[in-house]
């Protein structure tokens, strides 16, 4: 279920639409205690009814990213023998940096016996073509020939990096957390390369899969996601203030009665605080048993809007799959690194993906470990589709902006937008007849109504949209100030 619309999903829209078409909650137009939700310019997903008041004829559809046709764009060559001292990339972070117009990466070298793990530094421009520089800081295998930046002498590292928005200190620009053998432990660094762990200070006591960790803007804390086990693998969210001391907030996602046997192992789940809502992006390790799934790691999409609370987004459906064909890179088992970056109209999702099974190295076979790159539209996660036809309603609303945008790809039809009155009716000149219709396919489309885009005179005022929409795929909205 790709970003581009075809015969086929259109088909498939329409019978998905029998029984999804409804009324989202009881409508504000019959209830005069639901007050207007102020959404100022934020961006509005409907990943969740917090912003639907009614549906008809019209659903959820989860949308999964395109792979990259060159992928994996890093993989260690030459290849390793199994068990041996080589390494392979088994996990890691990635950031874009504005202030050095640089990508660039941190990850986890392994060899297949897991002993001497590393944490290694890559870079590059354009996110494609990456380097790997000789620091000579590190030696491994008798040699500082290499990109290592990081060394504990332990097995699993796990690294979660990233720039730290926030920093008072010069010297801790760049934080960590790692596997430490001793628990989740922290290093500091001012440039990305040279690292100084902390030994007495620890973020939780074990982890053995990717560690993932960054600074909230909404919490206004530093907030780590590690593996915790109990009878099955989750997901435990710690919290700090100076990423110093950490508390432990507690699990966040687990699996429930609603997930197959099969599927409720959770190594890990990545996240990113995208426009207002925070996206994480679950491994759901399918336990070996009877199926083609078996043993292999594919990703699930979660939510949250207020970074505690997460739920399962596209109803449990696989966000990014394996490859269909044993061989390639990517055909047992992904991991999202941390974290996906907006580059342009695009959300650029870095993954490592393994060909061989989760127990491969046990059964002395090849597993493999590069790294690939996804691609997903500005916002797609989540789109409202009609089956043929059909109409979706907001709740009751204020806002501040001076034109209404609209991120859709209306190719094969088209999309108006009326805007309703407090009374449930449309305010005179803004009605369907109104307004011009929205084709073509663009992230940001601005919505006009007898050629103007002026929305001016509704700032403050509640109001609602009620977007029909044909044959079309309705991503997101916003009420941007004029430029």
């Amino acid at each position: 279920m790709g970003n581009n619309l075809s015969m086929f999903e259109w088909g498939f829209c329409v019978l998905a639409a029998l029984g999804m078409s409804g009324t989202a909650n009881r409508s504000w137009a019959e209830d005069a205690s639901q007050a207007p939700i102020d959404i100022g310019t934020q961006k509005q997903f409907f990943v969740d009814d917090e912003i639907i008041d009614k549906m008809e004829n019209v659903f959820r559809l989860l949308n999964q990213p395109v792979k990259y046709q060159d992928n994996p764009i890093i993989e260690l060559k030459p290849p390793q023998t199994v068990m041996g001292d080589e390494l392979v990339i088994v996990s890691g972070s990635v950031i874009y940096d504005k202030e050095e117009r640089l990508f660039k990466m941190w990850y986890e070298g392994a060899p297949y016996d897991w002993s001497h793990n590393v944490v290694a530094y890559a870079y590059c421009r354009d996110g494609i073509n990456w380097e790997l520089p000789n620091f000579g800081l590190i030696e491994y295998n008798g040699s500082k020939n290499n990109n290592i930046v990081f060394h504990r002498g332990e097995g699993e590292m796990a690294p979660g990096v990233f720039k730290d928005p926030v920093a008072k200190d010069p010297q801790r620009k760049y934080k960590m957390i790692y596997n430490s053998g001793k628990g989740v432990g922290i290093a500091f660094s001012p440039d990305g390369i040279h690292w100084t762990p902390v030994p007495d200070k620890k973020v939780a006591k074990v982890s053995d899969s990717p560690n993932s960790v960054l600074w909230d803007p909404q919490l206004s804390k530093y907030v780590a996601h590690t593996r915790s086990n109990q009878e099955t693998r989750v997901v435990l969210q710690s919290e700090s203030d100076d990423f110093l001391n950490w508390t432990t907030y507690g699990v966040i996602m687990e699996p429930d009665e609603k997930d197959p046997p099969w599927n409720r192992q959770f190594y890990n789940m990545e996240w990113m605080s995208y426009e207002g809502v925070h996206f994480g992006f679950i491994s759901v390790y399918h336990v070996p048993g009877p199926g083609p799934w078996w043993d292999k790691v594919d990703i699930q999409l979660a939510f949250s809007r207020d970074g505690r609370c997460y739920c399962r987004a596209g109803d449990r459906q696989v966000f990014i799959p394996t490859a269909p064909t044993p061989g390639e890179f990517d055909w047992a088992m992904i991991y999202v690194m941390q974290h996906p970056i907006v580059v342009g109209d695009e959300i650029w999702i870095y993954y490592v993906g393994f060909s061989g099974l989760h127990w491969a190295t046990r059964r002395n076979e090849w597993q493999g470990g590069a790294v690939g790159l996804a691609k997903l539209r500005l916002d797609g996660f989540i789109s409202m589709d009609p089956g043929g036809s059909g109409t979706l309603t907001t709740k009751l609303m204020t806002m501040s902006g001076d034109c209404l945008i609209v991120n859709a790809n209306a190719t094969y039809a088209s999309i108006k937008v009326e805007i309703l009155g407090a009374d449930g009716k449309p305010i005179p000149g803004f009605s369907k007849d109104d307004a011009d219709p929205i084709t073509g396919d663009s992230v940001r489309h601005t919505v006009t109504w007898n050629g103007s885009p002026d929305v001016k005179s509704l700032k403050g005022k509640p109001i609602a949209l009620k977007f029909y929409l044909d044959r079309c795929k309705l991503y997101s909205f916003m009420f941007q100030t004029a430029q």
